[in-house]
């Protein structure tokens, strides 16, 4: 699947979960499909032009054939006119890596009034290097530099000129306003994709990242821990085992792609080799043997086997229905996949309803997250976003003529465009790259991955794209049993670099308290952190979920409660 298509399915799904959340019919929406609307997208930019001026102008953003990622992702200007930054990033003293994301401002934009939902991808996203050190070329101009690492820290917006032929420098000293890893918990990124998965051996993704720059962008992201998980091999191994540091644990692992979904095979150095039979050999029995063999295999060398996006848009990739009553094979679920938001509509939702289903049934399946980055550079969807807005423009400039031709997908395009647009181009300027979404573990002070792997499979978690949420309830973290008490005693910490603005109690039954978050930001972060009592009856487990929106979102694993 194209990211182009991939683009406009997250777009449909997101508008089906919407009519479907507010109740709404519409025959058109529920049979629309990204090929007919991608179709649709060349047809209009091919045919008709636009009046006014097109949203690409200075600065082209070129197809992923021609760009050269991560490096310059693949902006080009076509004055020539190149200067030159140098950002160090430092906490107590002391290089580090860290984010650092450039937005080129547009005509008429100012640093003090910049808003990066503004109908424009622009985001440059480029890391400090081991160091804390990044030299590198821009088109000239005024760019509002963004400066992040993770949860943990307190997040930099400043701007800075690119002037022709000269060098602007900045320093950094970033605010660590906690660090969670003196009370054992850190960060990881379970899925993650480098060079080994492209063409050049073997695979079928458009990858160029070796694990040396995998490490680093985690590293960039506050991340302490993470799987580097190729396609149809294991040739990263070694390479990933020798990018561990005092303060990074790399976990060795494979994502074996199957026809019924995609398994990870985590910690094990071996290749596990899922057998595709021939169709004359492919019987529901025969699939299955292979599953259950294959997870025995990783369990019996000492590895954790998961079952990887269970609801991804493609049928050979998403978990077969007809198998859930095996689910149990697995050790952990990726419920929240960070190539898609978690929102209603979303794949990532459904494989969320999926996890819930299973607990429900008594079966639990710790939660983890994984960006499943193919591209550290984030720069996927840069050119497909302008063509949208430019359709948008050319459907209310030749309505009658598109109308007639294409009623129904000029029908679909013009309510994502108008009601979905904002939120998608602000995840993908938020949450895209290595670590966009991350586990956090509770795994003490034994940094080893075969300890990492344990605290994985026993659900001792919370999955985030930003906000820190450690419930305990009555004594008990998320993962741990109480032992039958209706009366819970919650202590929640729940800290933020960025505002939130609900937090969710729920139970199996459904949704048990819902508080409204106030807080005023002090020392870089907001403190919403507070004690809940709550009386459950026949709820056999309760879990958190922090939020703003899909770009600002934390779900605990939950507390069973008997």
């Amino acid at each position: 699947m194209s990211k182009e298509t991939k683009f406009l399915s997250i777009a449909i799904g997101l508008l089906q979960g919407k009519f479907k959340e507010e109740g709404k019919k519409d025959v058109v929406v529920s049979n629309m499909d990204a090929d007919r609307l991608l179709s649709f997208t060349k047809y209009a930019l091919k045919n008709y032009k636009l009046k006014g001026n097109k949203r690409v102008n200075e600065v082209d953003y070129p197809g992923p054939n021609d760009r050269n990622r991560f490096h310059n992702n693949g902006i080009v200007d076509k004055n020539g006119a190149l200067g030159s930054i140098y950002i160090e990033t430092k906490c107590h003293g002391k290089g580090t890596p860290a984010q650092v994301k450039l937005f080129k401002l547009l005509p008429g934009e100012m640093p003090e009034n910049f808003n990066r939902v503004n109908g424009k991808i622009t985001m440059i996203r480029d890391i400090t290097g081991f160091d804390g050190c990044l030299s590198r070329k821009l088109p000239v101009g005024r760019y509002v530099v963004e400066i992040s690492k993770g949860s943990e820290y307190e997040i930099i917006t400043d701007s800075l000129e690119v002037t022709e032929n000269k060098y602007e420098k900045r320093q950094y000293e970033l605010n660590q306003f906690i660090d969670l890893s003196e009370d054992g918990w850190i960060a990881g990124d379970l899925h993650h994709h480098c060079i080994y998965s492209s063409p050049v051996f073997g695979g079928d993704d458009d990858v160029v990242e070796s694990p040396k720059e995998v490490a680093n962008s985690m590293m960039a992201m506050g991340l302490r821990f993470g799987a580097l998980s190729d396609h149809h091999n294991v040739l990263n191994h070694d390479y990933w085992r020798a990018c561990k540091r005092d303060d990074f644990t790399p976990i060795v692992s494979k994502e074996i792609s199957t026809s019924n979904g995609h398994v990870m095979q985590m910690g094990v150095e071996k290749d596990v080799i899922y057998k595709i039979p021939d169709d004359e050999h492919r019987t529901d029995e025969y699939l299955r043997a292979e599953f259950v063999r294959i997870t025995d295999e990783i369990k019996a060398n000492g590895g954790l086997p998961q079952i990887n996006h269970p609801r991804d848009l493609q049928r050979s990739i998403s978990w077969n229905p007809n198998f859930e009553d095996i689910l149990d094979i697995f050790e952990t679920m990726e419920i929240w996949n960070g190539s898609a938001p978690m929102m209603i509509g979303s794949t990532d939702y459904a494989a969320y309803e999926l996890w819930l289903k299973c607990l429900r049934k008594g079966l639990f399946l710790p939660a983890t997250t994984g960006s499943d980055t193919h591209n550290i550079a984030a720069d996927d969807y840069h050119v497909l976003y302008d063509n949208i807005l430019d359709t948008y423009d050319l459907i209310k400039e030749n309505k009658s003529e598109l109308e007639e031709k294409y009623p129904e997908e000029a029908h679909v395009f013009e309510l994502i465009c108008e009601s979905l647009l904002p939120i998608l181009e602000k995840w993908a300027e938020t949450c895209l790259t290595s670590g966009g979404v991350r586990t956090y573990i509770h795994a003490g002070k034994d940094r080893e991955q075969r300890n990492l792997l344990q605290t994985l499979k026993s659900g001792h978690s919370f999955l985030t794209n930003g906000p820190i949420l450690i419930p305990t309830v009555n004594g008990k973290l998320p993962g741990e049993k109480l032992c039958g008490e209706k009366e819970l005693h919650i202590d929640l910490k729940l800290l933020s670099n960025r505002k939130l603005r609900k937090l969710e109690v729920h139970s199996e039954n459904g949704l048990l308290k819902e508080i409204e978050l106030d807080a005023k930001k002090e020392n870089g972060f907001y403190d919403y952190s507070r004690k809940i009592e709550q009386t459950i009856k026949e709820d056999r487990f309760v879990y958190f979920i922090a939020k703003s929106d899909c770009t600002n979102l934390a779900i605990s694993n939950p507390v069973i409660c008997g």
